[in-house]
């Protein structure tokens, strides 16, 4: 494992022996003094502490296999006729709309990080029968909640309306965040399966939480 300093209250752990979110979630449990946050990443995971309490060295006396948890896991409904880009997906890979739909919901997906808006899960890895669709080339100024996406080896969610890039193939009828509450039910860690249904199962799930 190798640290490296971000500015005085902060750094990066790269070169990991085991998962970037089996080491967030030890460093976390480990409740060391000093430490405020652990961010885990596809590949490494950030530190965020109190430069006046923190001491690098609690680090290297955890035991990161000994205390990862086990998955939780997180089934998805998802209505895929308000998938806007799945038929230009379903050309764009040689195949129809159902074979899209097929792949994607027959994998069970590992939730790598948490980001770039708030509660945003990285999942991977997508079946290689519809991994390598390129982001679009000009970002759209709005995805709706809820929207699912697909873009190179991974797939997410988009929990609150942000600009986005991904192909949108599908729409969960799901609230997946809600920051005044801080409800954030997806972490870093957990499993995540999507589930097929339709616009009449969409309409009756529509505002539920996960």
């Amino acid at each position: 494992m190798k640290a490296e300093p971000l500015g005085e209250s902060a750094l990066i752990l790269r070169d990991l022996a085991v998962p970037a979110y089996e080491v967030a979630e030890a460093i976390l449990a480990a409740s060391i003094p000093g430490v405020i946050e652990a961010v885990a990443s596809y590949e490494s995971v950030g530190i965020y502490f109190d430069p006046l309490i923190f001491d690098f060295r609690d680090l290297n006396s955890l035991d990161f296999r000994v205390t990862h948890s086990p998955a939780i896991t997180h089934e998805i409904p998802v209505c895929y006729e308000l998938g806007v880009d799945l038929l230009e997906i379903a050309e764009f890979l040689g195949m129809n709309e159902d074979q899209v739909v097929a792949h994607h919901t027959s994998a069970t997906y590992r939730c790598f990080a948490v980001g770039f808006c708030p509660g945003f899960p990285y999942l991977g890895y997508l079946p290689s029968e519809i991994s390598g669709t390129p982001r679009r080339g000009a970002p759209r100024a709005r995805v709706e909640p809820g929207s699912v996406a697909i873009t190179g080896r991974q797939t997410g969610i988009y929990p609150l309306t942000q600009p986005g890039g991904w192909n949108l193939i599908g729409k969960t009828p799901l609230c997946l965040v809600d920051v005044e509450s801080a409800y954030f039910p997806i972490k870093a860690g957990d499993e995540i399966r999507f589930m097929r249904i339709g616009l009449s199962d969409f309409r009756a799930l529509e505002g539920n939480r996960l």
